[in-house]
């Protein structure tokens, strides 16, 4: 499936084959679709290829319905879009839209293609207190993150909680939420220190979509916190593919534009945190779906791909990208490389193999009376079961995997010392080019 996503190159031999999968394959396609967040990209690229027919007629109706209703959330969002902007507008609030809407069309060709569950906001420092009275002037409760994280609102009406079923991915019933950050990165739980385009705010842009005109973030950017934004889902064991394909969208719009490029990688060399993160998730972008990677782009991908980030790359980046990096926890081996610390990484791995903070709530009772109580508490019940069984398992395979990785790691940096030993006298005394006979 993934190969019919591919931003470059036919798709129409690998769909063919789809015509031999069956119920079981199909069930269990639909789930992985929902999850990675491709559904809608799926349907809409089969449509594109003029093969949806292809499809069993239950999977056809489903998409079909799902994409229907997915058009009235996205309506909805765009209204309450709108009435967000206009109200840190009014309140003389500086911002800029972060993801989202922003994104199309150079990361998504169409809104209604990517499930979208928050509003993210850029704001000064200064103004984040603002921004809170303002969200909870347009009905919103919520709190301050501080430098552990962005500011956090929902409806006040509607309490967060984990959808219920697939379907409910694209419903009007999940609620949004609102997030306010006052920088691209914050550095939280996970400890990774990079400071990331603190000027960002005062170079933001005015786009246009769908009628609606709002700031969003220079081209350069926004890619940079696209990058970061997936680079933070990875260290927490979430990432959707989907925000893998909208990278490898935006380096196939973009492969030929040399001069972009030379912004972008000026402004990354600024940020080595940056750095590192982007050519990790421009190389799973290329690998994945086949995006084309500008020439000078290449080349700087390949200076700051340091040998532990290939290596994870090859040995666990497509397959835990495939499985939106929720079956297991080798990315704390990419984690790794993004801290300097010993000790800082000891607490951190640990925190991360056995969390102590109580799951997420996955659901609450929508109405007074035993039964609906009865049926939260057991959603709630099997939620928590999961992660428990994620955890403990996860754990294991990560513990089992760890003198392997460790072996390997330093085999190549061994390796890498060597052969910088080797070319030193080189670089001290380079053999002087032969003469030029005229």
């Amino acid at each position: 499936m993934v190969s019919c996503l591919a931003v470059n190159g036919p798709a129409a031999s690998v769909v063919a084959r789809l015509r031999y999968w069956t119920r079981r394959d199909w069930k269990r396609a639909l789930a992985w679709l929902h999850t990675s967040g491709l559904a809608l990209y799926f349907r809409h690229r089969l449509r594109e290829l003029g093969v949806e027919e292809e499809l069993p007629s239950e999977v056809r109706a489903r998409l079909s319905r799902n994409h229907t209703t997915h058009c009235l959330r996205v309506a909805a969002m765009r209204n309450e879009f709108n009435r967000l902007n206009r109200c840190f507008t009014d309140a003389g609030i500086r911002f800029a839209a972060l993801k989202g809407f922003s994104l199309v069309p150079e990361y998504c060709a169409d809104a209604t293609l990517r499930t979208q569950y928050d509003f993210d906001y850029l704001v000064a420092p200064e103004s984040e207190a603002r921004a809170g009275q303002a969200l909870r002037a347009a009905a919103y409760v919520g709190s301050s993150g501080g430098n552990a994280g962005p500011s956090l609102f929902f409806p006040a009406d509607r309490p967060p909680r984990i959808p219920a079923n697939d379907d409910e991915l694209y419903s009007l019933a999940l609620p949004p939420r609102v997030e306010v950050h006052t920088r691209l990165w914050e550095t939280g739980p996970e400890e990774v220190h990079a400071p990331a385009l603190e000027d960002a705010l005062h170079r933001a842009q005015i786009r246009n979509w769908q009628g609606l005109s709002f700031p969003a973030l220079a081209d350069e950017d926004a890619l940079a916190f696209q990058v970061l934004h997936a680079l933070r889902h990875v260290f927490e064991n979430w990432c959707q593919l989907s925000i893998i394909l909208e990278i490898a969208t935006f380096l196939e719009r973009r492969a030929n534009d040399e001069v972009f490029w030379e912004r972008f990688c000026q402004r990354a060399d600024a940020c080595p945190g940056l750095a590192k993160a982007a050519a990790v998730m421009f190389s799973l972008s290329a690998g994945l779906f086949g995006a084309r990677i500008a020439p000078s782009l290449g080349h700087w991908m390949a200076i700051n791909l340091t040998p532990p980030l290939a290596l994870w790359l090859e040995r666990y980046g497509r397959d835990s990208a495939l499985e939106s990096f929720m079956g297991e926890k080798f990315s704390l081996f990419l984690h790794r490389e993004f801290i300097a610390d010993a000790t800082m990484w000891r607490s951190v791995r640990r925190r991360k193999l056995v969390p102590l903070h109580a799951p997420s709530r996955a659901a609450r009772a929508s109405s007074p009376g035993w039964g609906t109580w009865l049926s939260a508490a057991l959603r709630q019940a099997v939620h928590v079961t999961c992660r428990l069984r994620f955890h403990s398992l996860s754990a294991v395979r990560y513990a089992w995997e760890l003198p392997r990785w460790e072996r390997l790691r330093r085999r190549l940096l061994v390796e890498g010392a060597r052969e910088e030993r080797l070319l030193s006298p080189i670089r001290r005394h380079p053999i002087p080019a032969p003469p030029v006979n005229h």
